[in-house]
């Protein structure tokens, strides 16, 4: 089992308890979402979450194993696994995408008998990714713009219609990712 694969069996379990004892469900999203959609095609080091309660994720990662990080050269923010130190977990936010997502989309996906992660709609993912490219005027690192065109290419479905929402609460560019069959039937 790769590290990826290990953190992400880790990480579902605490998602597993959160739901199952406070019926809150935490959201993987960022780079370790894309990781996973692309089946690691783009690889991460970070894990990053969306949880409404600080505090309660940071009781269920300390219940599972996580601790602060600590050390020089180290981000202080958010938690590491001693067995998986070069893999940090952070809190994002309180909403998923600023609360733009329609989380009844989300995909829970098993990763053990007692851990499951729950994951945004990949429309959600590629605006994100489109969004994260524009944001830097003159991007030379044309890495998020590949990523969402990656994660167009390989989806099962899409959604258009909420993807074009998306794209356009993101950076109403959906022609970003023409060339990746979005003019077509998919």
């Amino acid at each position: 089992m790769s590290d990826y694969s290990a953190m992400l069996l880790l990480l579902g379990r605490v998602f597993q308890s959160l739901k199952q004892h406070h019926g809150i469900d935490a959201v993987l999203v960022g780079g370790a979402a894309v990781e996973f959609y692309t089946g690691g095609r783009y690889q991460t080091g970070d894990f990053d979450v969306v949880f409404q309660d600080f505090a309660l994720f940071g009781s269920a990662m300390a219940a599972h194993g996580f601790a602060k990080p600590s050390g020089t050269g180290r981000l202080l923010r958010g938690w590491v696994h001693p067995d998986f130190p070069d893999y940090g977990i952070e809190l994002v936010s309180g909403a998923s995408f600023d609360g733009l997502s329609d989380r009844s989309r989300c995909r829970l996906i098993r990763i053990g008998e007692d851990s499951a992660v729950a994951l945004p709609p990949i429309e959600d993912l590629i605006a994100d990714r489109l969004g994260q490219y524009c944001a830097i005027a003159d991007n030379p690192d044309r890495s998020c713009l590949e990523q969402a065109k990656l994660l167009f290419l390989l989806a099962e479905t899409i959604d258009k219609p909420y993807l074009e929402k998306r794209v356009q609460d993101e950076v109403g560019d959906v022609s970003l990712l023409l060339g990746s069959g979005l003019e077509g039937g998919q």
